[in-house]
């Protein structure tokens, strides 16, 4: 009996050690990387995005780049340096490959694109920054749009352009020089380049990267896209005067953030900023306001434009066009748990019903217009 007991003791004593075979029930999640497609050329969400991304190919991307330069400037052909150039930027999306694709572009007369490339390189900080500007003076003067173009040339010699001597002989400003808008730009440029408060300006405003249209928004936004884009410092308060208010209240906890520059005239440029409760983290509302400006950085007008700010509003689903009208229409969310007891924080939307409409417009002056729509539903859902 004693052998027995000794026996069951050992094998007690045996099942408490080690086990032979760990199984590990825990699944580690793969990150999984932002792929870019030609398509994505000029995606300014999915570029930032994939900019997140832990793997670099700066090395490839250098490579190409070159190759693309190489054949832009030294052996004029297009054809091979737009290739490489796009080839360049989809290993590893940079300012200066968009902004020599730009002039490639330039070159093709496809100025459409061009701007967008500009935009890309001024997005992704390249320098110097008045280059970026002179050339889309260049674009627009050559498009025969004189007074943009006028307005461009101020900002580049505000910036630091200051080859007067190019600016005067350069056959693309041809059209701009025959307006009566060259000359004051000339002036007023060359006022402007130490003055501190036009070049302030100049910074907040290039942080708003531009999309093709139409462009929708999201309610909801990936972490990983959110944490690409630029988030707005408190130094730019002058322009978004929530920030202000926000900054002296007792507990700062609302984030800002770039979103984009969706429409620009030669009377004003209108801009869209998110502003999202931080301390709500992923599951925060996406509030987003559009702010019209002067050139010079004086506040116009400003509305919401989309998104929610609170959890149990409805959405505002905002559609950018081209011809400066802004569709919204207002859906009501079904939530996957009963908002009674469960409330609306992590919370899964299933459903959405549209309960109503509204039209903006941003006209002549920058005055952000509601143009149709019906009121009571838009004020319920403020």
């Amino acid at each position: 009996m004693k052998s027995v007991l000794f026996l069951l003791l050992v094998l007690s004593i045996a099942s408490c050690g080690e086990p032979g075979e760990v199984i590990n029930t825990i699944k580690k999640q793969k990150r999984i990387d932002v792929q870019l497609a030609e398509a994505d050329l000029f995606e300014t969400t999915k570029i930032f995005a994939f900019l997140q991304n832990e793997v670099k190919f700066i090395e490839d991307a250098n490579k190409l780049y070159l190759n693309g330069v190489d054949a832009f400037k030294n052996k004029k052909d297009l054809d091979s340096a737009d290739y490489y150039l796009r080839r360049s930027i989809l290993k590893e999306p940079s300012g200066k490959a968009y902004y020599e694709l730009g002039n490639v572009f330039m070159d093709q007369k496809q100025y459409d694109k061009a701007l967008s490339a500009y935009d890309l390189a001024e997005n992704l900080d390249f320098q110097p920054f008045s280059k970026i500007l002179y050339n889309k003076s260049c674009l627009y003067s050559l498009q025969k749009e004189v007074k943009l173009s006028s307005q461009y040339l101020e900002y580049a010699l505000q910036a630091g352009y200051n080859n007067l001597d190019h600016i005067d002989k350069d056959e693309d400003l041809a059209e701009l020089r025959k307006s009566k808008h060259y000359k004051p730009s000339i002036e007023k440029g060359m006022r402007g380049m130490s003055n501190a408060k036009n070049l302030f300006w100049l910074q907040f405003k290039k942080l708003f990267p531009k999309y093709p249209f139409p462009h929708s928004l999201q309610s909801q936004l990936d972490e990983k896209i959110l944490s690409g884009m630029q988030y707005i410092s408190y130094d730019f308060e002058k322009y978004i005067s929530e920030m202000r208010d926000e900054k002296f209240s007792r507990e700062v906890s609302k984030g800002f953030y770039h979103y984009g520059q969706m429409y620009e005239t030669d009377a004003y440029v209108a801009v869209v900023y998110i502003v999202k409760e931080e301390f709500l983290g992923d599951a925060a509302p996406l509030l987003y306001r559009m702010a019209t400006f002067t050139h010079e950085g004086k506040l116009i007008d400003k509305q919401r434009i989309g998104g929610k700010e609170y959890l149990s509003d409805n959405i505002w689903a905002t559609t950018f066009n081209k011809d400066k009208t802004i569709d919204i229409n207002i859906l009501e969310p079904t939530y996957e748990k009963d908002t009674e007891d469960e409330g609306y924080y992590e919370n899964k939307i299933v459903s959405t019903e549209k309960v109503g409409q509204l039209k903006y417009k941003v006209n002549g002056k920058g005055m952000i217009v509601k143009i149709s729509g019906e009121e009571e539903v838009a004020e319920a859902s403020n």
